[in-house]
């Protein structure tokens, strides 16, 4: 009876232990689009290369704009999360079907930018080159379905062709520089002349009021004089005329006397 009531303790822990593990346990797995380590990928989204278009002719070395679409975000490799992963940069080469589902290897064509970066400069020969932008999961996978660019095909050209260009560019800089410089002194020039023509007509204008004064304090100078002059003419003229009648009343009073005696 003790062995059997033991029995059957010991049966009722190791189903409660079973029954808490699995409880214990997550109720679905983390999303993935197939058993290969593929993450799934929102519906629409795309990766890009913003500054460069298929075309292009470019200068070694040349910067490369990483873009993405607004239905997935960026982050470092190694952080598992979803609808976010990295880039990748493909140059002269593309992924097969195979690969696509398999971590992307990492060499000379198939730059990693594992820490988040959505930039890079690139240097390459002169010639045709291809490149394209890969997105990929926290494990360097790809998305399922893809989230990548277009391919673009650029051109690098060789010393020879790109040396005409700089002489291009540095002759082009330095007209700019002389016709800027010719500008700045044909102003200072007129801004010279304008100033010195302002200082002459503001001297002539003073010299002209000088004159002026002058002209009009030698016109009231000589009207005073004309004034004076005048004044002291017709005063001896008046006491020589007083004189006469004076003399000629006392001549008139004399003969009043003498006619009376």
């Amino acid at each position: 009876m003790l062995k059997f009531s033991y029995g059957v303790l010991t049966a009722a822990t190791i189903a409660a232990a079973i029954g808490s593990a699995l409880a214990q346990q997550p109720s679905t797995p983390p999303a993935a689009a197939s058993d290969t380590g593929q993450s799934a990928a929102p519906a629409g989204a795309y990766a890009y290369i913003q500054n460069l278009r298929d075309g292009d002719t470019v200068t070694s070395p040349f910067k490369v704009l990483f873009g993405l679409s607004a239905n997935m975000g960026v982050g470092p490799a190694g952080v598992e999360k979803e609808k976010i992963g990295h880039h990748h940069l493909l140059i002269d080469t593309t992924l097969t079907a195979e690969e696509m589902s398999q971590p992307i290897i990492s060499d000379e064509q198939h730059k990693h930018f594992g820490g988040g970066q959505t930039e890079t400069v690139v240097t390459l020969p002169p010639g045709k080159h291809t490149l394209q932008l890969v997105f990929a999961n926290w494990t360097h996978i790809p998305f399922k379905p893809p989230v990548q660019s277009e391919i673009i095909t650029i051109n690098v050209p060789g010393e020879a062709a790109a040396k005409p260009a700089v002489t291009a560019e540095i002759k082009e800089a330095k007209e700019a520089k002389e016709a800027k410089e010719a500008k700045e002194a044909k102003d200072a020039q007129e801004a010279k002349q304008a100033k010195e023509g302002q200082l002459a007509k503001e001297a002539a204008q003073a010299k002209a009021a000088t004159e002026a004064k002058a002209a009009k304090e030698a016109q009231e100078a000589k009207q005073a004089t004309e004034a004076k002059t005048a004044k002291e003419s017709k005063a001896p003229k008046a006491m020589h005329h007083h004189h006469r009648r004076h003399h000629h009343h006392h001549r008139h009073i004399r003969r009043e006397e003498y006619m009376h005696t």
